[in-house]
C-alpha cells in the first residue's frame, strides 16, 4: 500500500510539473485526481496506523507531515483554483512521503509515545506549523523564480502560468501568520506538558528544544519585519527560504 501511495503522489507530481510547463487539460485531471486519490489512501493508512499502534516511529510522523502538506495545498488549490501552485507544493509532499517510506519497517523503527491531550495537541500543532513552513518555502521559491524571470530579457514561456507576484506575496503572508501561530501554540502546550511530566518547562533535551526556538525566532523576526518594516515581496521570500534551513535542522535533530 505504501508503494501505491508513493506512486500516486509521484504521478501527481509529474502531472503538476508538466501542467506548469505546458498547460494541458489531461494533466490537470490526472494531477488532481491522483493527488486526491493518494490523499484519501494516505488518510486511511494513517488512521489505521495511529489507531492500532501504542508507539510510533519517526517514519509515520514524517508521513503525517506529508499528509498535512497535501491537505493544506488542496485547501489552497480549491481556494485559488490555480494548479500552478502545485508545481512547487506537490513535489515537496512527495519527497517528504518518499523519505518517510524509506525508514525501516515503513513507519520507522524508533519509538515515540504520544500520551495525554497536551502532548497530542503539541504534536498536531507542530505538524500544522511544519507543513505551513514547507509550503511557505515552496511558494517563496516560486516568487523568487518568477521575480527573476520577470527581470530577465528572455523570460521562460511558462512564466505567464504562475500566479501574480501580488497573489504569491499575499499567500505567503497568510501562511507565515498561521504557521507562526501554530508553532507558538505548539511550543506553549509542549512546555505545559513538560511541566506536568518533568516538573520543569525546559527539562527536555536542549538539543531538541533549542532548534524549535531557533525556528520560532527566525519566523518571528520575519513576521515582525513584515508588519513593521514593510518586508514584503522579494526580501520576505528570500528570508523565508533562509529561515527554512532552521526547520530542516530541527527535523534532522529530532530524527
Amino acid at each position: 500500500m505504501v508503494a501505491v501511495l508513493v506512486g500516486l503522489y509521484l504521478i501527481s507530481t509529474i502531472a503538476h510539473l508538466y501542467n506548469l510547463l505546458k498547460r494541458h487539460t489531461l494533466a490537470i485531471y490526472v494531477g488532481i485526481s491522483s493527488l486526491v486519490g493518494g490523499f484519501l489512501l494516505h488518510t486511511a493508512m494513517l488512521g489505521v496506523s495511529f489507531s492500532v499502534a501504542e508507539s510510533r516511529g519517526w517514519g509515520i510522523w514524517l508521513s503525517a507531515l506529508s499528509w498535512v502538506i497535501i491537505l493544506l495545498y488542496l485547501g489552497v488549490f480549491f481556494r485559488y483554483r490555480d494548479m500552478s501552485l502545485g508545481g512547487f507544493a506537490v513535489p515537496i509532499g512527495f519527497v517528504v512521503e518518499g523519505y518517510a517510506s524509506s525508514f525501516p519497517g515503513v513507519w520507522g523503527a524508533g519509538s515515540i509515545e504520544v500520551q495525554g491531550y497536551l502532548l497530542v495537541g503539541h504534536a498536531l500543532l507542530a505538524l500544522l506549523s511544519g507543513a505551513s513552513f514547507f509550503l511557505l518555502f515552496g511558494f517563496s521559491l516560486m516568487y523568487v523564480t518568477q521575480s527573476g524571470q520577470l527581470k530577465s530579457k528572455r523570460p521562460s514561456a511558462w512564466l505567464h502560468r504562475l500566479p501574480s507576484l501580488g497573489v504569491l506575496d499575499d499567500l505567503n503572508h497568510k501562511i507565515l501568520y498561521f504557521g507562526f501561530a501554530f508553532l507558538t501554540a505548539s511550543m506553549l502546550i509542549g512546555s505545559m506538558w513538560a511541566k506536568s511530566k518533568h516538573g520543569a518547562y525546559w527539562s527536555l533535551d536542549p538539543m531538541k528544544t533549542w532548534p524549535l526556538v531557533l525556528v520560532w525566532g527566525a519566523y518571528g523576526v520575519l513576521l515582525v519585519c513584515r508588519l513593521t518594516r514593510s518586508w514584503k515581496g522579494h526580501r520576505s521570500a528570500v528570508f523565508s527560504m533562509v529561515s527554512f534551513v532552521a526547520v530542516v535542522f530541527a527535523i534532522a535533530v529530532h530524527l
